[in-house]
């Protein structure tokens, strides 16, 4: 992989927060934070701003120090078939290429907004 095709972190999740290629198609979804050692990724920018209130399910839990797909394949709460099934083939292409940026180039970065 070269380092055009890096990925930090704060591009991670300004890609899934605003990419057309991985919006379902209803402009709710899906949605990414980042909390402590997580890139949390739920189903509706709405799940994300109620996480307080009713704590809601997140489709997944990307570690920030992830360095392989396979650990979210691993998983108990990652159905990955059932989201390749629904058509989020572009989003864990774009976790895929997280995955397989080496840690040190995934720093936080100043990503416009």
């Amino acid at each position: 992989m070269n380092a055009n095709s890096y990925i930090t972190t704060d591009e991670l999740i300004y890609t899934i927060n605003h990419s057309q290629e991985i919006d379902r198609g209803d402009e709710m979804g899906p949605f990414a934070v980042k909390r402590g050692k997580y890139v949390y990724v739920y189903r509706t920018w709405q799940d994300a701003r109620d996480e307080e209130e009713r704590k809601p399910m997140c489709m997944m839990m990307i570690p920030v120090d992830i360095e392989d797909l396979a650990e979210l394949y691993e998983r108990e709460d990652l159905d990955a078939d059932d989201l390749e099934s629904k058509g989020f083939w572009p989003l864990l292409e774009l976790i895929g290429r997280y995955a397989h940026t080496p840690i040190e180039f995934r720093k936080e970065t100043e990503v416009a907004q």
